[in-house]
């Protein structure tokens, strides 16, 4: 009975004891909270959002409404897929179907696109002329938009409610570039791919760089030394007329450059030059091809590409041009940063690399961007949730959120597993492949349709003849036509 006691006492004191140790002041104790709170309120600001984006961007009800697009076919070449019906296994594939059945349920919308055509911009046309409103976005060429906003088609996306064109999901290139009298009838945002895909690029072969002891031009791209004259050298220091035939054959010697030429824009463009351009203070098109600096440049390319080179090769058979290089016989390969999902097979290590500069006398050089897909926005569209009004504000809120969120995560997907991972195999390719992106360029030649000029401006580069007559046999139908543009831009 005493040695119950005893340990019932002696349990008592230890409570007591406990209870003792465990009293604070109230004044410490919400001091001591509220440093703890100012601490993790310091590092929640300290450490900044991964998807800031998308947690900004507005995601509003939508009311059950469908997005109608009518989208370019799926192509084997190049990445213009805008939705799924289902998880493939594929990535890239995977995280666009997800992404847009995320938007579905947080906007409450649907998205119905229709990879139908190769020509949405026609499929646009009927739908308005129609009147039916049926077709909210049409997802084309760029080249289809001349003709639409001559007729008046196309609605001004500086008009559109709930957009913010200043975000980095917008394509500031573009709306740079393309932006004529206030007003921008080009959808170039991340939602869609091509605008990455179509960046005129240069695959070089790395063991044909070793073999002939050649410079990196990676290493010259650097150093700011890729310059026109010094990719030319390198070009002709590599033909070789395998069969002695005393010709140059894709597939059959070992040429300096094989692939597409691109109405020779991209050394142009790399030079801070365009065959057309905008003069914002006069407000018309200017055709630049007798512009002095332009003349030089040209002049250069066409030493390059003319027949009477002695190392010319016919670029026409461009698949041809891609087997060349796959197979080791060609030092430089000119195609679109998308082609690469076709070169997984070359045995020899590939880099990437930009377009020649004239020289370093300008600070900007541009990557050209060649006649990539843009979303078309009709100036009819339906009420489809039933407000009484129509739906524009709601395909802006749509577009903003889709891109948002493209540009915080699926881009992510589409850089790193889709390029990079598949595509480069090396750290510096990488390098280059990041910064052409923020030096991407349009072409307002194709953008606005100027038909001929590049016809024109090729014929003169191959024949050797003279730019400035060349121009001046243009420059009256090219006046004309873009009076005409620019009046149909002011009256829509």
């Amino acid at each position: 009975m005493k040695k119950k006691l005893s340990l019932a006492l002696a349990l008592l004191l230890a409570m007591l004891s406990v209870a003792s140790c465990g009293e604070t002041n109230p004044e410490q104790t919400s001091a001591n909270t509220e440093a703890v709170s100012a601490e993790e309120a310091m590092a929640a600001e300290e450490k900044e959002s991964e998807t800031p984006n998308w947690d900004a961007v507005a995601k509003p009800d939508l009311g059950g409404i469908a997005i109608n697009i009518e989208s370019t076919i799926h192509e084997v070449n190049f990445h213009n897929k805008l939705d799924l019906e289902e998880l493939t296994g594929e990535r890239l594939d995977d995280a666009i179907y997800n992404r847009n059945r995320l938007i579905e349920t947080k906007l409450n919308c649907l998205i119905k696109d229709n990879p139908a055509t190769w020509n949405p911009g026609s499929v646009l046309e009927t739908a308005v002329v129609a009147g039916t409103g049926e077709l909210d976005l049409a997802y084309g060429l760029i080249e289809q938009a001349g003709g639409l906003i001559t007729k008046g088609y196309l609605k001004n996306y500086n008009e559109l409610p709930n957009i913010d064109m200043t975000k980095p999901y917008w394509d500031q290139g573009a709306i740079e570039t393309l932006t004529i009298l206030d007003k921008m009838y080009f959808g170039l945002l991340d939602f869609g791919f091509d605008h990455y895909e179509s960046m005129t690029v240069l695959f070089y072969n790395g063991a044909l760089l070793n073999q002939y002891q050649l410079e990196d031009p990676y290493e010259l791209w650097a150093n700011d030394e890729w310059v026109i004259d010094k990719f030319t050298s390198m070009v002709t220091s590599v033909s070789s007329d395998e069969n002695g035939d005393g010709k140059y054959e894709l597939g059959t010697d070992i040429i300096g450059l094989a692939g597409r030429e691109y109405w020779f824009q991209p050394m142009l463009f790399a030079s801070d030059l365009s065959l057309v351009s905008w003069d914002k203070e006069n407000s018309t098109f200017l055709l630049n091809m007798d512009n002095e600096n332009f003349l030089t440049v040209a002049e250069k390319i066409s030493q390059l590409y003319s027949p009477d080179n002695a190392n010319y090769v016919n670029y026409a058979d461009y698949d041809l041009g891609r087997t060349a290089f796959s197979e080791g016989k060609a030092l430089f390969y000119s195609r679109l940063m998308g082609d690469y999902k076709h070169l997984r097979s070359t045995e020899d290590d590939y880099g990437v690399i930009g377009f020649p500069r004239y020289d370093y006398s300008s600070e900007e050089s541009y990557c050209f961007v060649q006649n990539p897909g843009t979303f078309f926005l009709p100036v009819d569209i339906s009420d489809d949730n039933g407000d009484g009004q129509d739906d524009y504000p709601e395909i802006g809120s749509f577009l903003e959120a889709i891109a948002a969120y493209t540009h915080d995560y699926t881009l992510k997907e589409y850089t790193e597993s889709a390029v990079i991972g598949k595509g480069l195999r090396d750290q510096n390719s990488v390098t280059v492949f990041r910064k052409l992106i923020q030096s991407r360029s349009f072409d307002l030649m194709h953008a606005f349709t100027f038909t001929g000029l590049s016809a024109g401006f090729c014929t003169a580069v191959k024949s050797g003849e003279n730019f400035a007559s060349t121009a001046q046999r243009l420059n009256k139908s090219f006046e004309r036509n873009s009076e005409k543009l620019i009046e149909a831009i002011l009256q829509n």
